[in-house]
């Protein structure tokens, strides 16, 4: 008898793993493209964002989400990472927010914290950014 009851509960509880792990993967399946990549966004997994996008049709959505992508992406790049890594980083930021005001040339967020990198690079005499965000800067009508 004890057997039996053993038996039973290890098929009710293979059976209550199995339905809950089921009910995970519709939750799963019916994640919107926008919900998917403002999830990885929001987890600072900016290559994989952009990786769901990169094989779209290049809709209003699709454009919206890639200039969020690269405008979060440049704000992670200077607020958030390694101090040490500051010029490198700036550069980088630099390239997403080119990225962005290419996309939409009216980003305001875009264009100011452009604008404050650009001072901060203004406040050393010795230093600019790398000669080819120099040159997309100026096409945008940055003064460097």
């Amino acid at each position: 008898m004890s057997l039996m009851r053993i038996l039973l509960f290890i098929l009710l509880t293979f059976g209550l793993i199995t339905a809950c792990s089921e009910s995970e993967k519709p939750a799963q399946q019916e994640m919107t493209m926008e919900q998917e990549v403002n999830s990885l966004v929001e987890e600072a997994k900016f290559d994989e964002a952009m990786a769901i996008l990169d094989g779209k049709p290049r809709s209003p959505e699709v454009v919206a989400l890639e200039e969020n992508v690269h405008l979060q992406h440049g704000i992670y790049l200077i607020y958030n990472s390694d101090p040490s890594q500051m010029r490198e980083n700036a550069n980088k930021a630099l390239r997403e927010f080119i990225a962005v005001l290419e996309i939409n040339p009216e980003n305001e967020k875009a264009t100011a914290e452009t604008e404050q990198i650009l001072m901060i690079y203004r406040s050393f005499p010795d230093r600019s950014p790398e000669p080819e965000v120099v040159e997309k800067l100026e096409e945008l009508g940055f003064d460097i």
